[in-house]
């Protein structure tokens, strides 16, 4: 029996650290888009401006919003209506410099971030540090606006990998400093999660969404072990979350190389539902990304989700879908503003979304 699952076995308690000094500060970010109202305009992570499941009754929004509707739907995505936003997921398999390099990718992969307003990557692999930054200037080339964060390199090999969460600065706030590291000083994961925390940019005398992106890839060798580490690592996150500034919309996306009949104790976790339940792969084989959400807690989810299909989008063969990645981007759609809780006391700790 290997160490990993032996710790896991022993009921290992886990423990949150922040990587990055200013995070414990949850409300500074719902701060600093809250005082600007209609006037908002945005930032960058180095200059950020100062100062299922569909509710019954959604309120009409319409031309409130300062989102901005995307210029070109993918195929299957929801109409942009400035009244939500759309969050994904992409392992842009082995993403670096060697990808970036061969023609059409930049700008497919850039099509590809235009579509969302958040989107987290797993497996970029460079040393050089240059492919997100470029791949960004791709993004923007048409006027768009969108930031980054990324993790330092992780895991045990020399072939290590990064986390980033890609988003738009017209829609959303964020930072670097308002993103961490789950501690791991057991090594029971691979690559341990990024999380970082993220307001909606929306009018004033509206309540912005707040929620909080974990970023996951297990390791395809040790997946079945790791799933079962990764509920105790999301119950300690949510927990933090909760306590460290009230948040409860807590949302794990990510490739984890197991099939949601799989999940086992993650699926256990009161409330925790998985959005996607058709295959990811490019091969359209198997479903090995996901997105999950506490449907208790997270009403903001309007119940539309799915997988971006890459050869209708951009009208390529297989093959050349292959070219982009062996995985496709997954999304789920939210309402831009925070709903009314239909249930009792609205509480990370006290409805049937107990985290323990």
């Amino acid at each position: 029996m290997n160490r990993r699952r032996t710790a896991f076995e022993y009921g290992l308690v886990w423990l949150i650290t922040l990587a990055i000094i200013g995070c414990e500060h949850a409300d500074q970010l719902a701060d600093q888009i809250l005082s600007q109202g209609e006037n908002a305009t945005s930032g960058s992570t180095k200059n950020l401006p100062t100062g299922q499941f569909q509710p019954s009754n959604p309120p009409n929004l319409a031309g409130k919003l300062i989102s901005q509707a995307a210029s070109n739907r993918a195929p299957g995505l929801p109409i942009r209506n400035g009244q939500t936003i759309l969050i994904a997921s992409f392992n842009i398999q082995v993403f670096g410099t060697s990808k970036m390099s061969k023609p059409k990718i930049p700008e497919h992969l850039a099509e590809v971030i235009r579509q969302f307003d958040v989107v987290a990557i797993q497996e970029i692999r460079d040393r050089s540090g240059a492919s997100l930054p470029l791949l960004l200037e791709y993004v923007n080339s048409n006027g768009s606006r969108y930031d980054y964060i990324i993790s330092p390199p992780l895991g045990r090999t020399a072939s290590k990998e990064q986390y980033a969460f890609v988003f738009n600065t017209e829609t959303i706030v964020s930072a670097t400093e308002f993103s961490y590291l789950v501690e791991d000083s057991k090594d029971l994961l691979h690559r341990e999660p990024l999380v970082a925390r993220f307001v909606c940019k929306v009018a004033q005398g509206f309540q912005p969404f707040r929620f909080t992106l974990v970023n996951f890839h297990s390791d395809p060798d040790e997946a079945s072990e790791e799933i079962q580490v990764l509920s105790s690592v999301l119950k300690s996150i949510r927990n933090f979350e909760y306590a460290n500034g009230g948040e409860d919309d807590v949302i794990l996306m990510g490739d984890m190389n197991v099939e949601p009949k799989n999940f086992g104790s993650l699926a256990q976790i009161p409330g925790l539902v998985w959005l996607i339940n058709e295959p990811t792969n490019t091969r359209r084989t198997k479903i090995w990304d996901n997105i999950l959400i506490d449907k208790e807690l997270s009403n903001e989810f309007t119940g539309r989700a799915g997988v971006m299909d890459l050869e209708q989008l951009f009208r390529i063969t297989r093959e050349e879908a292959l070219d982009i990645s062996d995985h496709l981007p997954i999304w789920s759609e939210y309402y831009a503003v925070e709903m009314p809780y239909s249930g009792t006391e609205r509480s990370a700790t006290n409805s049937t979304s107990s985290i323990r």
